[in-house]
């Protein structure tokens, strides 16, 4: 089995979907194949150039769309539809589907509507589409499984769209960077589109991705430079990545205390409610985990008038502690809520991308030190191959513990 590879993105002038693609096939993702796919797709555009260029001191791609004259304006299921009816692999499909349906998501929030009814207007363009499934493919190609991001550099300023003026960062694109680091930069430029957004949110999905950080420890196999179109006053707009292999940390490099365990700080932040739909909580669950929370567990109480309640307990990083209360408190109907500091030491995580008779599906590994301790399937890998199987989602977890177990004792053998 091959090692993890792991993307990392650094967003050194912002993000946008036609840098991203340019970035990946800058790192190795081949282009000619990348072209050859999206033509066999039936997506219905011109052509698809790269080219080299030079901004700021460094060299990179530039990847351009030719693609509709007068691009129609188009309804999420609209592109839905397209997306499904596209021929691509698997991956490169459902990743594709997933950066739109999130792009949907936050739109539908920000104009009070569900995300089938969200009208795409520029992001509805066939380039934009042909960008947003062109990075699918590039992710694909490069075998990409885990990822993370630098800080996400924001300009002050506005933009007009088809709704008008308005601010930076535009308001469906600042929903989807909840939870990740903003800095500003000097400028007025757009240094974040809604289709880079869209891809970082739905890359990052995980907390621990959003938090700016440096590449975690790995083998670093190649880099690349996307391009964009305008310019920055105090640096180059350019987006860059960085792919390597994931490597174990040595026991000897952990912190003093569990051996080979992570540890840190983290801030627990607790409401107790008694007054609440319980129809509620799923939806602040999944508010509290966009913007970044590492965990959202509820617990029943005995309140005071021998009423029943509910503890909801959000797990979180320390910078993060506002912008969740916030949530809770918005969202909920508590009147307060009350933190605290706790310290967290966690397993060394490792993710792993496992053959079983279903497909192949990834699997998060736990180490403690060397020796890998835990096995946990990702569920949404398990559940979409058991429903292209059409067989039961318990025989697929099986298969994928049981091949996880192999590959712990391969690597406990030293041969992978």
């Amino acid at each position: 089995m091959n090692a993890e590879r792991h993307l990392h993105l650094d967003l050194v002038g912002g993000i946008a979907g036609d840098m991203t693609v340019a970035a990946l096939v800058d790192a190795g993702a081949d282009f000619a194949t990348l072209e050859q796919r999206l033509r066999d797709s039936g997506l219905p555009f011109s052509a698809v150039s790269l080219d080299r260029q030079w901004k700021g001191g460094m060299a990179g791609a530039r990847f351009t769309v030719r693609a509709e004259v007068q691009a129609p304006s188009r309804h999420w299921k609209d592109i839905r539809g397209l997306l499904q009816r596209a021929s691509l692999p698997d991956r490169a499909r459902q990743l594709a589907l997933d950066i739109f349906g999130t792009l949907a998501a936050a739109e539908g929030h920000v104009h009070g509507c569900t995300p089938d009814e969200v009208h795409f207007h520029e992001v509805g363009a066939m380039d934009s589409i042909v960008d947003i499934v062109g990075a699918a493919l590039a992710v694909d190609l490069l075998d990409a499984t885990s990822f993370s991001c630098s800080a996400v550099p924001i300009c002050a300023g506005s933009v007009r769209g088809d709704h008008g003026v308005m601010p930076l960062p535009a308001p469906a694109t600042a929903r989807l960077l909840l939870g990740f680091t903003l800095v500003p930069v000097a400028g007025s430029l757009e240094t974040v589109t809604p289709t880079g957004a869209a891809i970082l949110a739905t890359l990052c999905a995980q907390p621990a991705g959003r938090a700016a950080s440096a590449p975690p420890a790995m083998r670093l196999l190649a880099t690349g430079t996307g391009m964009g179109s305008a310019e920055l006053p105090d640096r180059p707009n350019v987006l860059r990545v960085l792919l390597g292999e994931r490597v174990t940390t040595p026991a000897a490099a952990m912190p003093a205390g569990a051996a080979g365990a992570a540890h840190g700080h983290a801030v627990i932040i607790e409401a107790a409610i008694d007054d609440m739909d319980p129809r509620i909580y799923g939806a602040v669950a999944q508010h509290l985990f966009a913007a970044g929370a590492l965990d959202v567990v509820l617990l029943p109480l005995q309140m005071k008038k021998q009423r029943p309640g509910t503890l909801l307990s959000v797990l979180a990083r320390p910078e993060l502690e506002g912008v969740l209360t916030e949530i809770i408190l918005r969202e909920t109907t508590t009147l307060g809520v009350r933190s605290h500091d706790v310290r967290r030491t966690e397993l060394v995580r490792r993710h792993e991308r496992v053959e079983t008779c279903y497909g192949a599906v990834r699997v998060k590994l736990g180490f403690l030190g060397e020796q890998c301790i835990n096995i946990s399937p990702e569920y949404d890998d398990c559940e979409r191959a058991a429903r292209v199987q059409a067989v039961p989602v318990k025989d697929v977890l099986a298969a994928a513990v049981a091949a996880a177990a192999e590959w712990r004792a391969a690597h406990e053998a030293g041969t992978c």
